[in-house]
């Protein structure tokens, strides 16, 4: 049987045991911090918090080893678009202890290419060209989610005040755009398919056939002529994206709307207008209106 004595030693052992482990932990826990969703052509800046010295580790997406990035020795981590996807993590020592973050997993974002939808009065010729009488239209609109940054061409030249989704076309030429998404700004996509290649047709009579809109959602537009207000009302309960532009192609007004919105044109000098009203699931309709003062 143990004495009293031994019980105390053999307590203390244990404690200094638990305790020698408990403490062996470091107080503080770090953490990667900064955007884990990289654009393309870009880069994103990792941090943690602050202490004494730092190792950066990185594992690959599909298998292997955390392994020390050699030379990510400092307070952040700039990691490149061609680098992802991959999990982070950082090791850091305060105090002399050394504590390893949760990795995260750091990717980049990948869009599709530029996309256009024409909608509008031409036929497509032999060589996917599109065949344009003297007097129609044609309306190139640019898919989401290049709807930031929107500059169309024609040939190399840039079209003034074309920064719109839709490009109005009435005149034959060789049309493209470059466009960026609204998650990536700096990241400037070109529509890189071949040029969107107008001409005249050579028809006698110019009998171009009119391709109309996928839907038309049960859209009405009064009064037309408009003095001050158009109403405009579509039997359809989703969002509406409205451009009202002028015979020059420039975009004069914007919104959204459900259902029914009235747009002020009172200040719009009289003339002829395309309206354009897109939805997700329907597609586009496009509406000649008339404000006349």
């Amino acid at each position: 049987m143990k004495t009293p004595f031994f019980r105390i030693v053999i307590f203390t052992l244990l404690t200094i045991r638990f305790f020698g482990e408990a403490v062996a932990q470091c107080p503080f826990d770090p953490t990667v911090t900064g955007n884990l969703q990289v654009c393309p052509d870009s880069f994103t800046v990792l941090g943690t918090q602050q202490y004494a010295t730092y190792q950066w580790f990185s594992r690959n997406f599909i298998s292997g080893q955390s392994m020390p990035i050699a030379g990510a020795t400092g307070p952040t981590l700039s990691v490149e678009y061609d680098q992802t996807p991959v999990y982070i993590s950082v090791a850091a020592t305060l105090a002399g202890c050394t504590e390893t973050s949760p990795e995260v997993l750091v990717d980049g974002l990948i869009f599709p290419p530029i996309f256009v939808l024409t909608e509008g009065e031409f036929e497509i010729g032999p060589n996917g060209e599109q065949v344009l009488c003297a007097g129609d239209t044609i309306f190139e609109i640019v898919m989401p989610p290049y709807t930031a940054n929107v500059q169309w061409y024609q040939g190399q030249n840039p079209i003034q005040g074309a920064n719109n989704d839709t490009l109005v076309v009435t005149q034959p030429g060789n049309y493209w755009l470059t466009a960026t998404p609204e998650e990536c700004s700096n990241y400037v996509a070109v529509f890189d398919s071949q040029f969107i290649h107008v001409i005249w047709s050579t028809e006698p009579g110019c009998s171009v056939g009119v391709t109309d809109p996928p839907a038309d959602f049960g859209v009405s537009t009064s009064p037309n002529p408009a003095h001050e207000t158009l109403a405009i009302t579509a039997e359809l309960n989703d969002l509406i994206q409205l451009t009202l532009m002028n015979t020059a192609g420039v975009n004069v007004r914007t919104s959204s709307f459900y259902q029914q919105t009235n747009l002020q044109v009172a200040d719009l000098p009289s003339g002829v207008y395309s309206l354009l009203l897109l939805t997700e699931r329907q597609g586009v309709v496009i509406r000649k209106v008339v404000v006349q003062h």
